[in-house]
């Protein structure tokens, strides 16, 4: 059987030999996302009930004292100013949510390669995915992206298969290139994906979430870190012992180990990942107006006798257009997110 060769996403950096990647068949999909439309997270409010309309009482008839007047019209201020907050919170949540879906849109379009563009349907399922498996795993909604755009260049349907002995070993794969290693039965069997079919992980959702997981577990200790310390022997003499222990990131970022593992690796070109990764979740932050606290620790190892590496400065040629491609998708205002 014949199969059409796909662009390999360029997060797969340690590809091994025997490596085919083809897209997978669409049309199921397309046929069950038409079906069941995904409703806008900027649906408008509901209707206020009767029950919760707010109250005033006038005075009764023939009641003059001006403290109950003033009361009454205490009241109705109040509750007038409720009901104007409550409208401009709506207001800016609509804000935030129509700018993500349309940077989502316009970034999409910009770095597609042989793959249709996003409805805006699909843009903001993306963004809902986004922001609830942020909130979820304290993450911030830019670096998701960030790290998305690098591994897939956005394509839900990319992925790669790695063969070992003629056989296929593990799946890497959807917007967030999650690896399977995969059993007979077509399930992973690794990590934090272990017992999950292969085809509920190229579901772009759960692709996210799982991402997101993921992040989330190498920011709080998954990482390793080997050191050497001196200690005597039985007989006084010393010795230099290696010991594990948690990475502390103290020359990268902590989101290194997401392509990394649980080893930061210091030499060749896997080194300045995290660089490579923020320098496109400070273009998306700059973009959407959001903060991107990650950005204030160390990025990156420093290269002796070289310029720092900085979040605003890209250095590799792919980024450098990546990260202007970003920036010219448009800007939100600062009200979208301010609050």
């Amino acid at each position: 059987m014949l199969f059409s060769l796909q662009k390999l996403p360029y997060g797969f950096v340690a590809a091994l030999t025997g490596v085919m990647a083809f897209p997978l068949a669409s049309k199921a999909a397309e046929a069950a996302a038409a079906e069941n439309p995904v409703e806008s997270a900027a649906a408008p409010a509901a209707s206020t009930s009767e029950d919760s309309t707010p109250v005033t009482t006038a005075p009764a008839e023939g009641d003059d004292d001006p403290s109950n007047q003033e009361a009454s019209s205490d009241s109705n201020n109040a509750a007038s100013n409720q009901e104007a907050s409550a409208d401009q919170d709506q207001d800016d949540d609509g804000q935030a949510e129509s700018c993500m879906v349309k940077t989502i849109c316009s970034v999409k379009q910009k770095i597609r390669w042989m793959t249709p563009a996003w409805t805006p349907q699909e843009c903001q399922r993306i963004a809902n995915a986004v922001e609830s498996s942020s909130k979820q795993h304290d993450l911030s909604p830019t670096l998701l992206l960030a790290i998305m755009i690098n591994e897939s260049d956005m394509n839900e349907k990319a992925f790669r298969l790695t063969l070992r002995g003629g056989k296929v070993y593990a799946k890497d794969g959807g917007l967030m290139a999650i690896r399977c290693v995969v059993n007979s039965k077509d399930h992973c069997v690794n990590g934090n994906v272990r017992g999950m079919a292969w085809k509920d992980l190229m579901d772009p959702v759960t692709n996210i979430e799982v991402g997101a997981r993921e992040l989330a577990y190498w920011r709080d200790g998954g990482g390793i870190a080997s050191r050497t310390i001196n200690r005597r022997d039985s007989q006084g003499h010393m010795q230099q012992i290696t010991k594990n222990g948690p990475c502390h990131h103290q020359t990268h970022a902590w989101w290194a180990h997401y392509n990394h593992g649980p080893r930061y690796i210091e030499k060749g070109y896997p080194r300045h990942y995290p660089h490579r990764i923020a320098v496109l979740d400070h273009a998306l932050a700059t973009v959407l107006n959001m903060d991107a606290p990650e950005l204030n620790h160390r990025i990156t190892i420093h290269d002796p006798g070289k310029r720092e590496r900085t979040v605003d400065r890209p250095i590799e040629k792919r980024f450098k257009k990546l990260y202007n491609e970003i920036l010219s998708s448009g800007s939100c205002s600062a009200l979208a997110y301010a609050n």
